[in-house]
């Protein structure tokens, strides 16, 4: 409905996101108008005016100017915060704008604006509060937190409802606004902590540990708080920590002479819905890790340009100020000093300035952590000689042999097999915490030593979001303490400590009213069987407290001091080296050696059982594959060159064989086959050239025409690296240097393309950018075309990073694929791109799933198109399905698949088929299918139905006889229709 001049136009609820572009903002503003928080509604000519109450001692002011030009829109003024960051609709103003839709009839007329309106025409100046209110709010929000601490501790999680979950919600609301910004955080984080498990049935699944952990941290922040207000100065860390401040350039300290290295680049969003963009810098000058953030609420950060990354630069001479805090230091830059390339020297330099082993690892943490307001992580750099395999959980092992935890996240696996394939580890770069009660790393970036040399390699998450230490809070709980303490090899004291303590988190989600002797007399006991007996007497004189209250802030205190007993003891697990085995696909990673061999067909049962991970499957591919003999290898290349897992096998296997491997070589390479194939053909050539050997030549020959004349792109970027690989290997000095100025001129533009396809603002420029880097077809795009694949925000971008990834041959993502594919039914869009992306890699990992959507029926076009890509690999796997499916034979997209591949190859395996079941009771009924796929080549036809004539003579039976017809007819002795 069109407004009449100076009046404010009609809306419907349907029309209030054409208004308000953030959805965050609207559906908060629509639960403050269902609270009731809205005051006396007023209109007055082209404004919309009210009253909503905040967290402050008066409500806020908030108006709405309604103007129909250039088009119908309003424009929202309030007195909350929000105000400071020029937003057009705060949460208050998207509330004013739900009433206005829903109930026009309840705003009053009003002759003038309301006094001290913000916007209104005649508005009085509003009065600056005093600052004397600002501590009087913050005591009054940490008296809150105190009173929510002591009653929760007292009571327990037992009376927690949805709506006091709510008011939990409100209650960091107000504190965020209060400058109370840890407690503000910390109440969010137990209210997602308690939304999830507080309906009735599901009570049970609270993880203790990480209520108690949130408990602990409330309750120490607001006695710290407590001290503050009452007169004891804050230290400026825990200032920055615990409150924050607006540091003016005077307040911050200058910092000189910094060669920066970026090791990580991300942008995660807070739990009270800030975006952080950072960079992660580790100075090569002193060691220290240093931080350069962008911070902005969540409706600026999309319509802000955000900040860049300095990936693959060095930042020499730079200059900036330090703001207050902990490691990574925040820095603002002054100076970006004189930019170069990163290259090997300033990789030496990282690791020159890492720590030396674990132990140094765990030293710095256990001192970050004995300051209680401290985060809870501490970044570091440590050298690292392996990674060791251990279930589903991962340790970084150093040249001693001690063993630091790597979280258990399935993801990380991934990003880890990524970064380490063909490299040796030489360092991790990240951020060391408290995971279960076990000291774990949370990589962010690693120094490998490939073929050419050191590099740097991202392994950050590619969620997008929560990424950092903020997402990581939750997995610091997240696993239960036996099991992950007994899979990552504890010691028993350790293990013994860990479910006291645990035990102790029990008690405290159940309330301390019920904490009797009866609970804690076994606990001390067992206290004392460790050696604490401080710790065991102060647990069995809580009961004896008759007021629960009085119990809580002791407890709290035993709790934390048993974290700092059991992150001792918990410490670095010993490796023996000797019982273990390096995988052969990635040297830097060992696991324990396995007491058997199995079957590549085995290996992907367990694994698609969730069985047995990566690593292991490779050590077992690694032993199958060689223990095939030479003359296997060289006449039945398919499927095994197929596999990517096999590649690195086959190439050791095949670089002492010469001619037969080069010949070998030129099938995988001339035969229409799936990319893997071809991709294993190359490494081949590449291991026979620096084997030497008579048939050096031909192999490098055949090497640099696929490098100039391959139609592939990923085909000519392998070649091209493998040229690059024996040119530095077999030149001495300035051959060598050639070898990395060519690469450094490439990197230098697959930089350029990675940070547009990482900042670019709009899914246009970003697809650009996609486009070419998959077009400039270098092997180092991969880490930002993974990243674009799992973490950019448009859907489009992320199809066409799947291409990209497979046209590049990136085989770590088989089994990403395979699993998108496995779940059409949840998401089919996802799974029509893992089909076209399995098929353009055709390794042979991928074929089972695709077969299996191919029988369901799923995009049949599509999924046979795929499996034709996969060439002689498919054959056997697609004729398998339609013997055991012979309805499949009807559909035109079988038949096509078949049509579509090598015609002497369709006639070779069906005539194997005809000789291998002749005599089988069904064999008439198979040979007239077998014919029926043999029609799809003349030649294939002639050639079955001849075999099946001369199987079938002198068979009786009403299916013999028309299969003797049917071939009979194929070969022009009967005619059709007779």
């Amino acid at each position: 409905m069109s407004a009449a001049p100076g009046e404010v136009q009609r809306i419907g609820a349907g029309e209030l996101r054409a208004f308000i572009q953030d959805a965050g903002e609207l559906k908060k503003g629509t639960l403050l108008y269902d609270g009731g928080q809205l005051l006396n509604l007023a209109r007055h000519e082209n404004k919309l005016f009210c009253e909503a109450r905040g967290s402050g001692a008066s409500p806020y002011k908030v108006t709405l100017v309604y103007s129909d030009a250039p088009a119908p829109g309003f424009k929202g003024r309030c007195t909350c915060p929000a105000r400071t960051f020029n937003t057009a609709f705060c949460k208050h103003a998207a509330a004013l704008l739900v009433a206005w839709a829903r109930a026009p009839e309840s705003f009053v007329v009003s002759d003038a604006p309301p006094p001290g309106a913000p916007g209104g025409e005649t508005a009085r100046k509003s009065v600056k509060k005093g600052s004397a209110n600002a501590p009087a709010l913050m005591k009054s929000g940490v008296e809150q937190v105190s009173t929510l601490v002591r009653e929760l501790g007292v009571a327990g999680v037992a009376a927690i409802g949805g709506d006091r979950i709510e008011q939990l919600e409100k209650l960091a609301e107000g504190l965020r606004e209060n400058r109370l910004r840890r407690l503000s955080a910390r109440t969010l984080d137990l209210a997602a902590l308690l939304r999830g498990p507080a309906a009735g049935a599901r009570r049970g699944a609270l993880p203790a540990v990480a209520y108690a952990n949130l408990m602990a941290d409330l309750l120490l922040t607001a006695r710290k708080l407590e001290k503050h207000l009452a007169g004891e100065p804050l230290d400026d860390r825990h200032v920055e920590e615990l409150v924050g401040k607006t540091w003016k350039a005077s307040d911050r300290k200058p910092a000189e002479g910094l060669t920066l290295v970026e090791y990580a680049f991300s942008t995660r969003t807070t739990s009270d819905d800030y975006v952080i963009r950072e960079s992660r810098f580790l100075d090569l000058e002193s060691g220290r890790h240093f931080s350069e953030k962008q911070i902005l609420p969540a409706f600026m950060a999309k319509r802000s340009d955000p900040k860049r990354s300095f990936a693959g630069e060095v930042l020499a001479g730079a200059r900036a100020t330090t703001y207050p805090g902990y490691p990574p230091l925040r820095v603002d830059f002054s100076d970006l000093g004189d930019k170069r390339p990163l290259d090997a020297g300033a990789l030496e330099t990282v690791l020159a300035r890492a720590l030396p082993d674990v132990g140094a690892a765990l030293a710095a943490l256990q001192e970050h952590r004995k300051d209680v307001f401290a985060p809870d992580l501490v970044p570091v750099a440590v050298r690292i000689d392996t990674l060791f395999a251990r279930g589903a959980r991962l340790s970084a092992v150093d040249d001693k042999g001690e063993a630091l935890h790597l979280p258990d996240d399935a993801a990380l696996e991934e990003r880890l097999a990524g970064s380490l394939r063909d490299a040796r580890l030489r360092a991790l770069l990240g951020d060391v915490g408290i995971d279960a009660a076990l000291p774990t790393l949370w990589p962010l970036a690693a120094v490998v030593e490939g073929p050419l040399g050191l590099e740097l390699r991202a392994v950050i998450d590619f969620s997008g979001v929560e990424q950092g230490a903020a997402a990581r809070s939750g997995a610091l709980a997240g696993s239960a303490w036996n099991a992950a303490a007994r899979e990552a090899g504890a010691s028993p004291a350790a293990i013994a400590l860990g479910e006291v303590r645990e035990e102790l988190a029990e008690a405290l989600a159940t309330g301390l009213t019920g904490l009797s002797a009866r609970v804690t007399d076994p606990l001390a006991a067992r206290l004392r069987d460790l050696r604490l007996e401080k710790q065991a007497a102060l647990l069995q004189g809580l009961p004896q407290r008759p007021d629960p209250a009085d119990r809580l802030d002791d407890f709290i205190k035993l709790y934390q001091v048993l974290e700092m007993a059991l992150v001792r003891l918990a410490g670095a697990t010993h490796i023996d080296s000797a019982s273990t085995e390096r995988v052969p696909t990635y040297e830097s990673v060992t696991v324990a050696r396995p007491d058997e061999t199995l079957t590549p067909d085995e290996v992907a049962r367990r694994r698609a059982a969730g069985e047995m991970n990566r690593y292991v499957a490779a050590v077992h591919h690694a032993r199958y594959y060689a223990s095939l003999p030479a003359s296997e290898l060289v006449d039945s290349i398919f499927p095994i060159w197929a596999d990517g897992t096999a590649t690195p096998t086959i190439a050791r296997t095949f670089a002492p064989l010469g001619a037969e491997a080069v010949a070998a070589a030129e099938k995988a390479l001339t035969v229409k086959a799936g990319r893997v194939a071809k991709l294993t053909a190359v490494r081949v050539l590449q291991a026979v050239v620096l084997h030497g050997g008579p048939a050096r030549a031909d192999a490098a020959a055949m090497l640099g025409r696929v490098a100039e004349h391959a139609k592939d792109a990923g085909l000519r970027a392998l070649a091209r690296d493998a040229l690059d690989v024996i040119d530095a290997t077999q030149a001495a000095g300035r051959g060598g240097e050639a070898v990395r100025a060519r690469r450094a001129a490439r990197m230098e533009r697959v930089q350029e393309l990675a940070k547009a396809l990482g900042a670019a603002p709009n899914k246009e420029e970003r697809g650009e950018a996609l486009k070419a880097l998959a077009e400039l077809g270098d092997l180092s795009a991969l880490p930002a075309l993974r990243r674009a694949f799992y973490a950019d925000a448009a859907r489009g971008v992320r199809e066409e990073a799947a291409y990209a990834l497979a046209q590049l041959g990136d085989v770590e993502m088989v089994e990403t694929f395979v699993r998108m594919l496995a779940s059409r039914g949840e998401d089919e869009r996802e799974a029509k791109i893992a089909a076209y992306a399995l098929g353009y890699l055709g390794d042979v990992r991928g074929l089972s799933e695709l077969l299996s959507a191919y029988a369901a029926g799923y995009k049949p076009g599509i999924v046979a198109d795929a499996i034709r890509a996969f060439g002689p690999v498919a054959l056997a796997p697609l004729v398998d399905l339609i013997e055991a499916r012979p309805e499949i034979a009807k559909r035109a997209a079988a038949l096509d698949a078949l049509k579509k591949m090598d015609e002497a190859a369709v006639a070779g395996c069906l005539l194997e088929r005809v000789e291998a079941r002749r005599g089988d009771a069904d064999f008439p009924e198979k040979a007239q299918l077998y014919l029926k796929l043999a029609d799809v080549h003349p030649h294939s036809k002639r050639e079955v139905a001849a075999a099946v004539t001369a199987a079938l003579a002198g068979v009786e039976g009403k299916e013999a006889q028309a299969a003797v017809k049917a071939a009979q007819r194929a070969l022009g002795v009967v005619k059709r229709g007779k």
